[in-house]
């Protein structure tokens, strides 16, 4: 069986594992702080950061582009509705200034070596 090496730079654990395994069920294993509440891609909670090997990720489905487009939208709104410039910098740097390296943790299976983060 094939296997593949994904990193939790969180809590700097590197972990073996089948290729076709999700990122979800890796996280709550070694202890990483990604944050996930629904496990079906439905809520959009448990974003993650790809630091490195967004190659060697699952394509991105219909499913999860909308459930992102959704979650990055309410971010943004969030943003525009902070009057305060201390409280909207601190939003920001928690919320890691989102993009193109975001994926959802229960949506995204593992196919080769990858570093990832919590958002």
């Amino acid at each position: 069986m094939a296997k593949a090496k994904v990193t939790f730079s969180d809590v700097n654990v590197t972990v073996n594992v089948p290729v076709g395994t999700r990122i979800i069920e890796l996280s709550e294993a070694v202890g990483s702080y990604i944050a996930y509440n629904c496990r079906e891609g439905d809520c959009g909670v448990c974003l993650f950061e790809v630091i490195k090997g967004q190659e060697n990720l699952s394509e991105l489905s219909k499913e999860e582009k909308a459930v992102l487009l959704a979650r990055f939208h309410e971010i943004m709104e969030g943003w525009r509705a902070t009057n305060n410039l201390e409280a909207l910098q601190a939003k920001m740097q928690r919320e890691n200034f989102i993009g193109k390296h975001c994926r959802l943790a229960c949506q995204t299976q593992v196919f080769g070596d990858v570093i990832v983060a919590p958002i």
